[in-house]
């Protein structure tokens, strides 16, 4: 069932204060993994909701400056919950709207990983992160192309000192708004510093054409390989010519990493 969520505004012209739509979640919800990226009619890049733990609710201002917004777009995500969209109308004389998050479950898929070569990644510790690329949502959101939204997507995995891991990423294949229409999207994985949380390397999958992207990324799949090799794309390596608009580098027509 396709799930683009409406949004119930009450309190016409009765609540005090600022312009604003409230986001409700359900106890099941946990609100440090609830992912918000949201844009005010005529604006040009819009905004993120800062996670926070402990809390039932987000808020969202719908002012522009002096003069509230005429509409509001929103990709709304919680781990374990199928993507939600929002898509509304909104009138001058309406101050607080209310929204109810209502998590569709959704299943995971496991991706199993080993990176090699290992030597720029064995001096520390390092987690493994998947990130969703929606390539979709600057159309959805009415913004420039470039302004990529990428959704943390599953729990983190350390990184073996074998280069061996596996990652936990929700079903995007059965989720309807990520397949809709001509949805495009891909799965990347990131390493991170485990003591810094800085992105060091994107691992690219190597060898594996049916399902890789143009841009090291997995493709939306109901079922992975049971192991794939990643090759590790480094940030700001010193031999990179150019970098991509994700930050990793482009070398050599022989670097797995090239675009």
């Amino acid at each position: 069932m396709r799930l683009s969520v409406a949004l119930l505004l009450l309190g016409c012209g009765v609540a005090f204060g600022q312009h604003s739509v409230e986001i409700r979640l359900p106890s099941e919800v946990d609100s440090r993994g609830l992912f918000v990226r949201y844009v005010l009619a005529g604006d040009a890049l819009g905004g993120w909701v800062q996670p926070q733990a402990g809390v039932s609710s987000y808020s969202i201002s719908t002012l522009r400056g002096s003069r509230p917004a005429t509409g509001i777009k929103a990709i709304l995500y919680a781990p374990g919950c199928g993507i939600q969209l929002i898509d509304m109308r909104l009138f001058p004389d309406q101050r607080n709207g209310q929204y109810s998050f209502v998590c569709q479950p959704l299943g995971s898929v496991s991706i199993a990983g080993k990176v090699v070569p290992m030597e720029r990644l064995k001096d520390r510790p390092f987690q493994v992160q998947a990130r969703y690329v929606a390539r979709w949502a600057a159309s959805f959101l009415g913004i420039r192309d470039e302004v990529l939204t990428v959704i943390p997507v599953g729990d983190e995995a350390p990184l073996g000192t074998d280069g061996g891991f596996r990652l936990s990423v929700p079903d995007l294949a059965r989720d309807p708004e990520s397949m809709a229409g001509n949805h495009t999207g891909e799965i990347q994985v990131w390493v991170k510093d485990k003591a810094t949380e800085a992105l060091v390397a994107q691992l690219a999958p190597v060898g594996l054409r049916e399902i890789m992207t143009r841009m090291g990324g997995l493709k939306i799949q109901g079922q992975y390989p049971s192991q794939i090799v990643f090759a590790p794309c480094i940030v700001g390596s010193t031999t990179a010519v150019r970098h991509t608009p994700e930050g990793f580098a482009i070398r050599g027509s022989s670097d797995p990493c090239e675009r």
